[in-house]
């Protein structure tokens, strides 16, 4: 077995293996095992980034059966970004969780859930067939809905509706695994792709269905009403994991099959614009409304998630030109890892201040006299992505956006990314001006109720970093994507 063949089935083994072992060990290993077992995965995952971004796409059936009796995995430059940005933010939280109980609910069974969805998240990223797509992603539901259970009596309401959630997208992305299977006679991404674009075949229902399915996974305006609640009621580290990572599962599998399988639909294409705009503007107006930091950044994750789906109206205006093509797939590669990294950081920073301070109200947190100056730091650089101010990865994939936009006409989805982004910067400096200014005369000061770690306290300033670092490096993204692309936008 080559090394890229081994990598390939270690990224989703691996972490699979440790959600088994810390099943059953005791308490008092969780965290050690936790904090060696995410150093693993990481390094593997890593590993294969670099193979992918040296040598190009890397494919191996497990046990060597291959499709359709086998389990194929492939990973291209659009699996190596989300596999880096699985690893790279994974493992931070995991550092976070390793070092404060209470960010995991104080309960044993976050790490072998914490570790299913990892092993979940990287099967979608290298699964090279439908099925075995389905059920990662169903794995990951299923997963994540547990942590989300383990924020205590408060969490049990959000994470049912987030199970029906799961349900209902996971049952209609399988119709339409069943439909492309009935038509193309393969389950495999690239050979299912090929015969239907050869067939001749309308894919307008399919394609409504796929948005509908994974648009409510991906919480898309206007099926994004579970979000909030769920990832405000969860632990800090659940929380985390949510907004940074598991959002982005379901956006991948609808770039994989809308790009790889299905191929464009231009009428589709412009209401996932549409949509993705209102998510824009109307999370970013309730962002602003909120009054608790928690909700502040759950609200800010449907926000963001709505910048993606400019991709789909996007990429079919520029279909007859690769160069725009391949930076408008850059640009979106910017912004969802510049994405993940930011939104944990906020959501770790936001469990810091609840923890420490014992609430996580913007009119209480405005009596605290010294907020712990790390925390509101990395809020501050992280909120500096989010709102695509410059040189972070934010202001590169939004810069990204709004020049495909005007190259090919369309100045509505530049006004949405304009737009967008100052209603971000207004509901991002909200909890930090609350938080900067002096208490007024009179007030009773909030003392702290417990203190912080080091990592807990310099952990979330680490990941905020992270994308505006990055936005230094150049295309580097740009440059690992491209070679994914599919030419003219599909099959």
């Amino acid at each position: 077995m080559s090394e890229p063949s081994a990598l390939l089935g270690l990224v989703v083994l691996a972490p699979l293996a440790l959600a088994v072992l810390t099943a059953v060990l005791p308490g008092r290993w969780l965290p050690p095992v936790g904090l060696l077992g995410a150093a693993a995965v990481a390094a593997a995952a890593l590993a294969l980034v670099a193979h992918v971004a040296g040598s190009g796409a890397a494919a191996h059936d497990l046990a060597g059966w291959g499709s359709p009796l086998g389990i194929a995995l492939h990973a291209d430059g659009l699996s190596a970004v989300f596999l880096l940005l699985t690893a790279l933010v994974g493992a931070g939280v995991t550092v976070y969780a390793a070092s404060d109980r209470a960010a995991t609910g104080d309960d044993a069974r976050f790490w072998p859930l914490w570790f299913a969805t990892w092993a979940g998240l990287d099967a979608v990223y290298v699964a090279g067939d439908l099925f075995n797509t389905y059920v990662a992603l169903e794995v990951v539901g299923i997963a994540a809905v547990g942590l989300v259970a383990l924020g205590g009596r408060q969490a049990w309401g959000p994470a049912l509706r987030y199970l029906l959630v799961a349900v209902l997208g996971s049952t209609l992305l399988l119709v339409v695994v069943a439909l492309v299977y009935a038509q193309a006679g393969t389950l495999d991404l690239l050979a299912a792709g090929d015969r239907l674009a050869g067939a001749g075949w309308d894919n307008r229902w399919a394609a409504v269905l796929l948005v509908a399915g994974l648009g409510l996974k991906a919480a898309l305006v206007p099926m994004h009403a579970w979000l909030p609640p769920a990832h405000g009621s969860a632990p800090t580290a659940v929380s985390a994991i949510l907004s940074g990572l598991v959002v982005k599962a379901a956006f991948f599998v609808l770039v994989r099959m809308w790009f790889w399988v299905l191929g464009p639909e231009p009428t589709v294409a412009v209401l996932l614009g549409l949509l993705g705009s209102l998510a824009v503007l109307w999370g970013g107006t309730m962002a602003l409304a909120q009054q608790r930091l928690k909700q502040v950044v759950a609200y800010s994750t449907v926000v963001q998630m709505g910048y993606l789906f400019l991709l789909f109206p996007l990429s079919t205006a520029s279909a007859q030109d690769p160069e725009a093509l391949r930076a408008l797939w850059g640009g979106t590669a910017a912004l969802a890892v510049g994405h993940g990294f930011a939104k944990a950081s906020l959501f770790l920073s936001a469990g810091t201040l609840k923890s420490v301070y014992g609430t996580d109200s913007l009119p209480a947190l405005a009596r605290v006299a010294r907020p712990l100056p790390s925390v509101v730091m990395a809020m501050g650089v992280a909120s500096v992505t989010l709102a695509g101010l410059p040189p972070s990865l934010g202001f590169a994939g939004k810069w990204q956006l709004v020049l495909t936009s005007v190259d090919s006409g369309q100045w509505g989805w530049a006004a949405v990314v304009v737009g967008g982004g100052l209603l971000s910067a207004a509901y991002l400096l909200k909890p930090l001006t609350v938080m900067l200014r002096e208490p007024q005369a009179g007030a009773l000061p909030l003392p702290a109720s417990r203190s912080a770690s080091l990592p807990v306290r310099w952990v979330p300033l680490a990941l905020a970093l992270v994308p505006l670092l990055a936005g230094l490096g150049g295309p580097v993204l740009t440059e690992l994507v491209s070679p994914a692309v599919p030419p003219g936008g599909g099959p």
